[in-house]
């Protein structure tokens, strides 16, 4: 388990997924070997706030940006100008089958979010 979490990167719930535990049991497994303090960064001991953002990947305690993710971003907005919905938007992605963040399924809320960010608007 903490070979998932630190080496493979993988959020809490995708280990819980996997290992078919709920996210609440991987988590006191982490504090109990010292691996989980809300996403304590392993390499410089700055915590990191929430969910790394679509198109970002978190390098040194630093954001930086992530080049195939901001290449879906440039899609979601191109798309959005030639007329498709949020949920038409979702489809195409995972019609394409491009990954999300957490290697999940691409959802209307999940475009709206990254849509919102960017200033792109709905």
């Amino acid at each position: 388990m903490s070979n998932l979490y630190i080496k493979c990167n993988l959020p809490i719930r995708e280990i819980a997924r996997q290992l078919n535990v709920n996210h609440t049991t991987i988590i006191t497994c982490l504090k109990r070997l010292g691996l989980h303090d809300k996403r304590k960064s392993l390499n410089t001991g700055v915590r990191i706030r929430g969910q790394t953002p679509f198109g970002y990947d978190y390098k040194n305690g630093k954001l930086e940006q992530n080049r195939e993710e901001q290449e879906v971003i440039r899609i979601i907005k191109q798309l959005r100008s030639s007329g498709l919905s949020l949920r038409g938007i979702a489809r195409e992605l995972n019609k394409r089958l491009v990954p999300t963040k957490n290697n999940g399924i691409w959802q209307a809320a999940t475009v709206s979010n990254i849509l919102s960010r960017i200033g792109a608007g709905r």
